[in-house]
């Protein structure tokens, strides 16, 4: 098989946003969601991952990734706020670890004055002093590592869990950790390749905004760009996760079946 060939799949899930001949309107009404979601807070946002959720769909039931028509705006919102949900749950712990570390950063921080003046004794005051701004710095920096290996955690999760809620139909679905690993888990390689393929796409796409914003006139174009960016990013991501999740889906059955067979023959 040759290079130009093996690329090919890939090649069709970077362009398909582009492909078809009436893409433009739909690709602006996104972007201008987006645009709007960094003025107006969620709610214009949750129609564009609506929107990505029906390409999700797309790619899950077996079509060629396309841009599907924007209407059924109250299905798109009901879809994009269970998006919102689900990201809201799996990114919870790691926000609950930030503020609580804040939380205690800042409680130390305007308890020091208060320490300072029922003390009269100069060196409790340092001794204090020291003791809670080194132990609150310590806390607040041990929760920013723990929440950040738990937002970690919780975006690679998120696709998977996402498209299993998708495939279901069904909000609870994407809790379902056991049902959705065990689809991860039968295409493991596929999983980390769709994520290489989104990581990387980001990295390109931010790398192009640092150079927009190292020049000092084209900096002023970084809001307006970054919605269509974002958009893309999103209309490819849900293309190749809900791929990856059909082919794994595809695949189970056959693991499953040959779990079996191996404890029929530990059996006999």
């Amino acid at each position: 098989m040759s290079a130009e060939s093996s690329m090919a799949p890939l090649k069709r899930l970077l362009r398909f946003p582009f492909q078809e001949a009436q893409w433009q309107g739909k690709f602006v009404i996104g972007s201008a969601l987006g645009l709007a979601g960094s003025v107006i807070p969620i709610i214009p946002t949750i129609f564009v991952w609506g929107y990505c959720l029906r390409v999700m769909r797309q790619a899950i039931a077996g079509q060629a990734p396309a841009l599907p028509q924007w209407d059924e705006w109250s299905d798109l919102f009901r879809d994009g706020l269970s998006a919102f949900a689900i990201g809201l749950v799996y990114f919870l712990p790691a926000l609950l670890v930030w503020l609580v570390g804040m939380g205690l950063y800042f409680a130390g921080s305007f308890y020091l004055p208060f320490a300072a003046a029922t003390s009269g004794d100069e060196v409790e005051i340092i001794t204090q002093f020291m003791l809670i701004t080194f132990g609150t710095m310590a806390v607040m920096f041990l929760a920013m590592a723990l929440g950040t290996l738990l937002m970690i955690l919780g975006a690679i999760a998120l696709p998977m869990a996402t498209a299993h809620f998708v495939a279901e139909g069904r909000l609870g679905a994407a809790f379902r950790v056991r049902q959705w690993w065990r689809i991860l888990k039968a295409d493991r390689l596929g999983y980390f390749a769709a994520w290489v393929v989104v990581a990387g796409i980001f990295a390109v796409l931010y790398a192009a905004m640092m150079v927009l914003y190292s020049t000092m006139i084209l900096c002023v174009l970084i809001p307006i760009l970054a919605a269509p960016i974002s958009f893309y990013l999103f209309l490819v991501g849900a293309a190749v996760f809900g791929e990856t999740y059909r082919d794994s889906a595809a695949v189970l059955p056959e693991i499953t079946e040959a779990e079996g067979a191996e404890e029929e023959d530990l059996e006999a």
